[in-house]
């Protein structure tokens, strides 16, 4: 092999090896970040860095109490949007978002939402966007995809190591913070009642509540196995409706499905209230714990409104246009035997 040649095979052999090694110190998001910072340089140059990394564009300091540390206060009430870089929505709770961008529902839920601080339902990047922010107040972010997840770590190394994801525009509004959920709760419900009924009504049990507004023409209580029929309304203590079995309130509410059948729900009572039982078709499912109590307790033609909170509902879960904690209402009226 004369000269030439091995000089050849000898750079090739370097530009492998050095090819190799590049490649093995390459971080997941070595090219995400690339973007992300020229990106940033030609479109926010002045924005303010904070946290482990994300950028501050337009700030409402709040006049409200600080959000404080989430071991103090675990819950946040917050309105958000959230966008693409491009400014596409990717998600909000705010209804005129939603209708100028064409994605309003009805059937949805649009309003204060409340979210668990810990590692749930903020990601990283977002939690360090509300950790500085006082009651009342909005922030719009820029937050890059390696803070978009509910793992915490220490250093942004540790994210741009371990996350990948997609950037992200987030604009937040704080609306309350919270330190005990059920007990929020409850104070919500009395106001509610309060201003509903303008009178005082005791709690039955823990956080539930019940207002007769009919008596019933019959008082005999229903043996276990007994198969009744009821209506009922169930909506948030905002009014906002999200189940009933009477067409034109689904059809008020915007939740009007055609072919759907609106009749009186079939329920088979029992003794312990937590086993009363419905069934749709040939299936048999349990009551959210709030409604099968209050069943438990009427009796044929009463009409009544129980409103409880979300240890009793759909707890830290969210159904359906119910957010997550939510306290709910459900005006029932329980027709009897079928």
């Amino acid at each position: 092999m004369d000269k030439m040649k091995v000089l050849a095979v000898a750079a090739a052999a370097a530009a492998l090896s050095a090819s190799c090694v590049r490649l093995e110190t390459t971080g997941a998001n070595d090219g995400n970040k690339r973007y992300f910072d020229a990106w940033m340089k030609i479109n926010h140059p002045d924005a303010v860095k904070e946290g482990l990394g994300v950028y501050i564009l337009e700030e409402t300091v709040g006049t409200g109490q600080p959000i404080g540390d989430a071991e103090d206060y675990p819950y946040a009430s917050v309105t958000y949007t959230s966008t693409d870089l491009e400014g596409n929505i990717t998600e909000t709770t705010d209804a005129v978002v939603a209708q100028k961008a064409g994605s309003y529902d009805s059937g949805a839920y649009y309003g204060p939402v409340v979210k668990l601080r810990s590692m749930a339902a903020f990601t990283a990047g977002q939690e360090m966007v509300i950790s500085k922010m006082r009651v009342g107040g909005t922030r719009k972010a820029v937050i890059p995809g390696w803070f978009a997840t509910t793992y915490r770590f220490k250093e942004e190394k540790d994210y741009l190591d371990a996350v990948t994801g997609e950037d992200c525009i987030y604009t937040v509004t704080l609306h309350e913070v919270i330190k005990d959920m059920n007990q929020w709760q409850i104070d919500s419900i009395f106001r509610y009642i309060t201003r509903q009924y303008h009178h005082h009504v005791d709690s039955l049990k823990y956080g539930f509540y019940y207002i007769q507004t009919q008596e019933p023409s019959d008082t005999t209580s229903f043996e276990s196995g007994t198969s009744v029929q009821v209506n009922y309304t169930g909506m948030l203590l905002n009014g906002k409706v999200f189940d009933t079995t009477d067409m034109n309130t689904a059809k008020d509410a915007g939740l009007y499905t055609r072919g759907s059948t609106y009749s009186p729900m079939k329920v088979t009572m029992n003794s312990e209230y937590t086993e009363i039982t419905t069934s749709s078709g040939d299936s048999t499912g349990g009551l959210i714990d709030g409604m099968a109590y209050c069943l438990s307790l009427m009796r044929t033609g009463e009409k009544g409104t129980c409103i409880f909170i979300s240890d009793l509902g759909y707890q830290a879960e969210a159904s359906g246009s119910i957010p997550a904690y939510s306290p709910l209402r459900f005006d029932v009226e329980m027709l009897g035997y079928n």
